[in-house]
């Protein structure tokens, strides 16, 4: 399970490094692609690529093709290198308003995500709102 946040930084060839804590969940291809709904990249192993796909290539044609459109132009497959870096288009940055270094690296259990930490922080504070807290201590967590 891809736990945790992780502070990074892109270095000047638009790379990260996964974190070494996540590099036994992903191992091997990783598949990145910048979110629609939400302003980051998503990264996930070949197992969970493939759910996804499988999810994607299972709508109705109609739609299928829309979203196909929307998700696979602007995804990678890649592996990483020798010292565990993922390079990242400056198409893929500025889809995810990534617009400076100061990155994190976040788990989100099946996959991880990448976001703008300045970014991030605005929206987490955000999320933390009264219906959703309250949701969360009806469960018990």
């Amino acid at each position: 399970m891809l736990l945790g946040t992780y502070e990074h930084t892109l270095d000047v060839k638009n790379r990260i490094v996964i974190p070494s804590r996540l590099t036994e969940e992903l191992h091997g291809k990783l598949y990145l692609y910048p979110a629609i709904t939400v302003s980051c990249i998503k990264v996930y192993n070949k197992t969970e690529w493939d759910k996804f796909s499988e999810m994607i290539f299972s709508l109705p044609q109609d739609i299928q093709y829309n979203v196909r459109h929307m998700i696979l132009p602007f995804s990678l497959e890649i592996v990483p290198d020798s010292q565990n870096r993922v390079p990242l288009t400056q198409g893929m940055l500025d889809k995810a308003k990534i617009t400076d270094r100061e990155i994190y690296f976040i788990g989100m259990g099946e996959y991880c995500e990448i976001w703008n930490r300045k970014l991030y922080d605005a929206q987490a504070a955000q999320r933390a709102d009264e219906e959703t807290t309250d949701y969360i201590r009806k469960l018990g967590l």
